[in-house]
């Protein structure tokens, strides 16, 4: 198939920045504000997008990586979140084809713990009528035999059955790629590394400082509007802007991988934790089964990343359902944890508080925090309708054209899953072919042949990634770092330490060629990269290493 156009370079962009003023500057990177400028974008106003580390650097690359309605806030009587979760999930499903797909969700009975078989049975019931139009097919009620063989090793004391349905799932970090992406594509300006420093906003517009992280250069920019994107950083964001007010209460999530060998599923798990009853995830990853979440708070300046106390919690809780797994420390191949951007609440409870978003306006700048990743679109819609009514400009009805444009790598189809039939017959190995089925959806051929042009680009940097892979994110997915490359633009980072620190020394290299690193710059991303894999890996006790490291 033939290459996407390329990004336009760094220094066009900025030069288009500076040209002008714009109706829109969103500050913010991660998916609400990436899905923000390309719902503004695709409604004919002027938009840029700033964000002063990588795209989805900070919590939306570190969700459980699903796109669903939320069984579980059935519960706390949310329906309304839960009916636009479940459109929403089909929105995706549709215009992210192949970056979001459907996965089979599996959650066990047993005797004497909640829910109960009837429980179940309705609770799956109301989710099923509140999702339609029904695209996912229906729930199912099934016995213990069936249990068995989806999670071999489950416990079979007091196992009574169980149910299953069918939610939606994604690469978290490549989902928000895939919007800022698009967005370019339709026009809109965006940076990464680039922090605003300084914000003054008056009714009539806003003057706003940027910093480029990467040159050093100062730069202002007008815009009529501004949007603060901050999520869990919402509050020092608004600082900068001279606004106060109490609008976050972050908590942190904590989720693990494990080999797959060691907890094999077929899909995914929904359970109640046998430690704490809290309601938990096993969510199949191509070589691991991810293990999630916890749910503590945290305040923004915190350490994010999973702690010690943490692993054991999760490892306890999927040993509990499992336990024929036995699963130990040394099994953790590594780790992530973000903070979710949830509104300030009375609730005691962190898993009780809202998911809902806040969105206020003061003079030019409005502010947007909360909300989920399944939810960004919506989010999005309700902001970028309002904004234009406020400018009196660009397409302002309440439906965006978001509900129907296809994001930039999507397949042509809906939820099927395609066959590579062309790469199996080359001979590619399957952890290839599946790996790269869910990392590029419709872009894989292009990728492929795009690894062929390159030198040394068929050479394998893991079972999972090819050498011209680095070429590619640099070119058509505005990979910037190391860290961009191992933690967002593919799953690298979290293998096992040590072979992370032998692939890195070619993704270094490859890096330096492509985006001209001094000799210098190169030893600070490897530096960079030494403290992602020690928040990565830091959980572990002194005299705690893995022995499988």
């Amino acid at each position: 198939m033939p290459f996407p156009d390329p990004l336009p370079t760094r220094e066009r962009r900025f030069e288009t920045l500076e040209q002008g003023a714009h109706d829109v500057l969103v500050i913010g990177g991660g998916i609400t504000g990436a899905g923000l400028a390309l719902d503004l974008q695709l409604r004919g106003l002027r938009t840029a997008v700033v964000e002063r580390g990588d795209w989805a650097c900070a919590t939306s690359s570190a969700s459980s990586r699903l796109v669903h309605g939320g069984l579980r806030y059935l519960e706390q009587f949310e329906f309304s979140l839960v009916r636009e979760s479940c459109l929403e999930r089909g929105l995706l499903l549709k215009n992210a084809a192949g970056i979001v797909w459907p996965e089979r969700f599996l959650f066990p009975l047993h005797a004497g713990q909640s829910p109960g078989r009837l429980k179940l049975a309705a609770g799956l019931g109301l989710y099923t009528l509140i999702s339609i139009p029904r695209i996912l097919g229906l729930p199912r009620m099934h016995g213990r035999r069936r249990v068995c063989e989806w999670l071999p090793g489950v416990r079979t004391g007091g196992l009574l059955g169980g149910g299953s349905y069918i939610d939606g799932a994604s690469d978290d970090s490549r989902l928000t790629l895939a919007v800022v992406a698009t967005a370019l594509e339709a026009g809109c300006i965006a940076l990464s590394r680039v922090e605003a420093t300084a914000i003054d906003g008056v009714d009539s517009g806003a003057r706003i400082e940027l910093h480029d992280r990467l040159s050093g250069e100062n730069r202002t920019i007008d815009a009529a509007r501004v949007v603060l994107c901050g999520g869990p950083f919402t509050e020092g964001l608004r600082r900068r802007a001279g606004l106060e007010g109490r609008w976050v209460q972050p908590t942190r999530g904590a989720h693990i991988l494990v080999p797959r060998d060691r907890l094999p599923t077929d899909g995914a798990a929904i359970f109640a934790s046998p430690v704490d009853g809290r309601v938990m995830f096993l969510i199949p990853w191509p070589k691991y089964t991810v293990i999630g979440t916890t749910d503590l708070d945290a305040p923004p300046d915190a350490a994010v990343s999973a702690s010690h106390e943490e692993v054991r919690y999760l490892l306890d809780s999927a040993n509990g359902l499992v336990p024929q797994a036995e699963l130990e420390e040394n099994d953790v191949v590594s780790s992530w944890a973000g903070l979710r951007p949830l509104l300030a609440s009375p609730a005691d409870n962190p898993s009780a508080r809202s998911r809902e978003e806040r969105i206020d306006r003061e003079g030019s700048i409005y502010t947007i925090a909360g909300g989920k990743l399944t939810g960004y679109r919506s989010m999005a819609e309700k902001l970028g309708a309002r904004i234009a009514a406020d400018l009196g400009r660009g397409d302002a009805r309440a439906h965006s054209p978001t509900r129907c444009h296809i994001l930039r790598g999507a397949l042509p189809s809906t939820i099927g899953r395609p066959s590579w039939s062309d790469l199996e017959r080359r001979g590619e190995t399957a952890p290839l072919v599946h790996a790269w089925r869910r990392r590029y959806a419709a872009l894989l051929p292009a990728v492929e042949e795009f690894c062929g042009r390159v030198e040394a680009g068929r050479q394998p940097l893991d079972d999972e990634t090819l050498q011209g892979e680095v070429d590619w994110a640099v070119r058509f997915e505005d990979c910037l770092g190391v860290e961009d490359f191992l933690l967002r633009r593919t799953d690298l980072g979290y293998g096992r330490r040590r072979a992370v620190a032998a692939i890195a020394e070619v993704v270094l290299d490859r890096l330096a060629d492509g985006l001209g690193w001094t000799t210098e710059r190169r030893a600070e991303e490897n530096d960079l990269l030494k403290r992602a894999l020690e928040r990565i890996h830091g959980w572990q006790s002194p005299g705690r290493a893995s022995r499988r490291a």
